[in-house]
């Protein structure tokens, strides 16, 4: 991507990055630059922006230097930066995973710290310095504090909401494929992005589109059949569906799906730690719900998103608060059997499963 097509396919989906866009386009970009965040493919994209503004490409051997804060010094990082441009007005530096930034030390003593951050205010005119941070930052540290007083601190999270459904429907339509709003809200559910403590990355959902747009060929609209059968489910999702045959008295597809798990690799015992949370969850939501408790009042209290409230609301009207509390019961029984030699873990689980599925 040229460097507006990279701006534009962004922006408009960063709320908490426009001020590096609108730098941008208005020719204005700090000298330094702390990324931080979750969403490296972001800090990867913005990057890219910031680099075709400010190095010609005939000259980014010269003009563009990457380190590997693991791997390099104080002294090697400002050697870089003073390092005059060749045959152009600008120096990109960037130096990704610098450890100083995390309250974990293993490369740079106090002494080296404290000399990178009094270097700080003497960048030269030329030379543009990003730090790409991946593991979180301190932002108590006085280093951090420093950027934020001589450059610009920017937090790469995940996008949300309408930010997220438009950058979704904006990269299936650069492969020529028109998604609508409810098989994104069926793409998001699957793939489990949105999912609390979910390591799910924009690259990761990247990956998926593109694989659906290579299936679907000449087709052009995005069905929930073709994200069903194509999208990458996560343990989560599996569980969801498992859960949701037992209280539809499907046992033959609980069973089912209970075998593709382990097939892909997943561990019995864990299996049987995902379904004993969601038992766990539905029978307090259920609570929740008979107390007069709204989706949105639930989500903060569980730790959940709103629409996997939503979504655990509908499961849980499969099933009876008496229903529920048993097959929780019996989940730890299970787990107690297992644990105790009692019962072999794939056995547990199936006579678990068969149980309440009927």
């Amino acid at each position: 991507m040229l460097q507006w097509e990279v701006v534009e396919y962004m922006e408009g989906y960063l709320m908490g990055y426009k001020d590096v866009l609108t730098d941008l386009k208005n020719d204005q970009l700090s000298h330094i630059y702390l990324f931080h965040g979750v969403e490296y493919y972001l800090m990867e994209h913005m990057l890219q922006g910031i680099k075709s503004k400010l190095v010609d490409e005939g000259f980014q051997a010269l003009n563009y230097q990457m380190m590997d804060g693991k791997e390099t010094t104080i002294d090697q990082i400002i050697n870089a930066c003073e390092t005059l441009p060749f045959m152009g007005e600008s120096r990109l530096v960037v130096i990704k995973d610098l450890e100083c930034f995390s309250g974990k030390r293993k490369n740079i003593s106090e002494e080296e710290e404290k000399k990178l951050a009094a270097y700080l205010s003497d960048i030269p005119p030329t030379t543009y310095l990003v730090f790409m941070v991946t593991e979180g930052i301190d932002k108590r540290k006085k280093i951090v504090k420093d950027i934020g007083q001589y450059g610009k601190i920017i937090e790469f999270d995940k996008l949300q909401g309408t930010e997220l459904n438009k950058w979704i429907i904006k990269s299936f339509s650069r492969y020529g494929k028109k998604i609508g709003e409810k098989e994104v809200a069926f793409f998001l559910d699957v793939t489990g992005y949105m999912e609390r403590n979910s390591n799910k990355n924009l690259k990761d959902l990247e990956n998926e589109i593109k694989k659906i747009s290579d299936y679907l060929g000449e087709k052009t609209a995005v069905t929930l059949q073709d994200i069903d059968l194509l999208a990458s489910k996560t343990i989560e999702n599996n569980i969801f569906r498992l859960v949701e045959s037992i209280g539809e008295k499907n046992g033959e597809r609980a069973l089912t799906l209970f075998n593709d798990m382990l097939l892909e690799g997943e561990a019995e015992i864990r299996i049987l730690y995902m379904i004993t949370r969601q038992f766990r969850l539905l029978y307090q939501i259920k609570l929740m719900e008979a107390q007069g408790y709204t989706p949105m009042a639930i989500a903060p209290k569980l730790g959940l998103q709103q629409f996997v409230v939503k979504k655990y609301l509908n499961q849980a009207a499969n099933f009876d608060k008496n229903t529920l509390r048993k097959a929780l019961q019996k989940c730890l029984d299970t787990d107690g059997g297992i644990k105790k030699g009692k019962i072999g873990p794939r056995l547990g689980v199936e006579l678990l499963i068969s149980e309440f599925a009927g």
